[in-house]
């Protein structure tokens, strides 16, 4: 064997080691749910906004995103679970980014603000809580059909903060 071969195999031996002691890790492999938390209870969020079923596209997306993404079980009742996720919408604004030659708004910013709250049911102790978090969108609209395209980027909305807050609950982040 040349000098050449093992000086490339202790190399890559090296960089092997190297992942493994420098605390590199695959996102997902952690989780901050306890191993005896097999159940989620996900009641509707709160809405503190004038919008009106905000809270039902939110909720809705956060359950669905479990459903696909977690071991956990969901179940209709808080008295048959080990674990709840609740949540509260605190804000939403929509605001006018662009306007038309006939001085109409075309192009639309879409923000809401939420705070959650995973809960160690068994143990009555908080794992994970989110204050303020905060989401956008941008929306186009071509004729006066606001309120559609508001609903789709709500939805828009719902599934990207099921999302982060399911990957920071099953993946540690």
């Amino acid at each position: 064997m040349g000098v050449k071969k093992i000086l490339l195999l202790f190399f890559i031996f090296a960089d092997i080691l190297f992942l493994f002691y420098c605390g590199y890790h695959l996102s997902g492999v952690g989780s901050q749910v306890p191993d005896h938390i097999k159940t989620i209870f996900i009641p509707n969020f709160k809405n503190r906004t004038s919008l009106s079923r905000a809270e039902q596209f939110v909720t809705f997306a956060i359950r669905e995103e479990f459903i696909r993404r977690s071991r956990l079980e969901l179940v209709e009742d808080i008295s048959e679970s080990d674990s709840s996720l609740e949540g509260e919408i605190s804000s939403f604004e929509v605001k006018p980014l662009s306007i038309t030659k006939a001085a109409q708004s075309n192009l639309y910013n879409l923000r809401i603000r939420l705070s959650v709250k995973f809960i160690d049911l068994k143990n009555n102790r908080i794992i994970y809580q989110g204050k303020g978090i905060s989401f956008s969108q941008q929306y186009e609209i071509d004729t006066g059909d606001f309120f559609t395209l508001a609903s789709e980027a709500i939805e828009k909305i719902a599934g990207e903060f099921a999302s982060s807050i399911v990957s920071i609950i099953l993946e540690n982040f």
